[in-house]
């Protein structure tokens, strides 16, 4: 309970630094030769699914169809609001993925106490109103890459 309450602290205050700066616009550059092929493979799957999707009325938390990456897509999350600002504070760590990993369900995002945490599902939302929550965009990507198994790609 005790490492619960800790995230939900280090969760509100990293929803206070997202207030304050803006979200990345593009994912860093793939610096690992040997990953090219998959995200040459992700860029044609992501095509049809954007086709797919246009047509798709499927609800808002239902997972995307393209895969969520941890290092492009959610890495960049944390790396923003998280690690910089409240790395270890509070005894809590989300300076990695493994530390991440301690606070998800892989598959089961309404059962993970770090999308619990961030849309206050259940938990106290971090960061507690007034603060704003993180942008929908990202609590999405956090969501979809839960759901999708929360993968160390």
């Amino acid at each position: 309970m005790k490492t619960k309450s800790i995230l939900a602290i280090v969760l509100a205050a990293l929803v206070v630094a997202a207030c304050s700066s803006s979200a990345p616009t593009t994912a860093p550059a793939q610096t690992d030769a040997t990953a090219a092929p998959a995200i040459t493979e992700a860029t044609a799957t992501t095509a049809s699914d954007q086709a797919a999707v246009a047509t798709d009325s499927a609800s808002a938390d239902a997972p995307a169809e393209a895969t969520v990456s941890f290092s492009q897509d959610v890495w960049p999350i944390f790396e923003q609001y998280v690690v910089k600002a409240h790395g270890g504070k509070g005894g809590v760590f989300l300076e990695n993925y493994d530390d991440i990993m301690n606070y998800v369900v892989p598959g089961d995002p309404e059962n993970s106490m770090l999308y619990k945490a961030i849309t206050g599902d259940g938990v106290k939302r971090m960061p507690p109103p007034p603060e704003a929550p993180l942008p929908d965009a990202m609590i999405q990507t956090i969501y979809d890459w839960i759901a999708q198994g929360a993968l160390n790609n």
